[in-house]
C-alpha cells in the first residue's frame, strides 16, 4: 500500500489520516506555543485569578479542544464541500488568532487588549461559521463551542472588569 501523500491529505482532505493532520496541525501548535509561553514565563498565574474562570490548565484543554475542532471543521468542510480554496482556510485563520492572543495581551493580563481582543475573536468565529455554512452545512458546528467559550469569557470580563 503506498504511503499518503501529504498534500493530498491535508490540503485536500483526501484518504487515511486527512482527518487527524487537520486536527494535529493545530493541536501540535498549540502545545508547542502554550510550551514557549511556559518556558519564557507568561503561562504563570499573575496574581489574581480572574472569578467564575477555571484554572489555567483548564483553560489550557479548552483551547486544545476548541483549536482540534478548528482543524475538524476544515476538514468537514472540504470533504463535504470539495472546496479546499479560501474559505477552507477560515478555521486556521481563527485559529491563528486564538493562538495569537496570549502575545497581543502582554502574555494573557486582564486589559483592554485582551477585552478587544476577546470580542474580536467571537467576531471572527461568528464570521467563519458564517463563510462555511454558504457551501457546507455541517462544518460550522464544530466552530459554535469556540463563539460560545469567546462568549463566556466576554461575559465575564465586562462583569468582572480589571480593577
Amino acid at each position: 500500500m503506498p504511503a499518503p501523500n501529504f498534500s493530498t491529505a491535508f490540503l485536500k482532505a483526501e484518504g487515511r489520516g486527512s482527518l487527524a493532520m487537520n486536527v494535529a496541525v493545530l493541536i501540535l501548535a498549540t502545545i508547542a506555543i502554550n510550551g514557549f509561553l511556559f518556558a519564557i514565563g507568561w503561562a504563570r498565574p499573575s496574581g489574581r485569578q480572574m472569578p467564575m474562570i477555571p484554572p489555567g490548565a483548564i483553560v489550557g484543554l479548552i483551547w486544545t479542544v476548541l483549536l482540534g475542532l478548528m482543524g475538524a471543521s476544515r476538514w468537514v468542510y472540504v470533504r463535504g464541500s470539495g472546496d479546499s480554496g479560501w474559505r477552507s482556510w477560515t478555521p486556521f485563520a481563527l485559529a491563528a488568532l486564538c493562538i495569537a492572543y496570549p502575545f497581543y495581551t502582554s502574555g494573557l493580563q486582564r486589559n483592554a487588549a485582551a477585552f478587544w481582543g476577546t470580542v474580536v475573536t467571537l467576531i471572527v468565529a461568528v464570521a467563519v461559521m458564517l463563510v462555511l455554512r454558504v457551501r457546507e452545512r455541517r462544518a460550522p458546528w464544530l466552530i459554535v463551542p469556540t463563539a460560545f467559550w469567546g462568549g463566556y469569557v466576554l461575559s465575564v470580563m465586562i462583569a468582572y472588569p480589571p480593577a
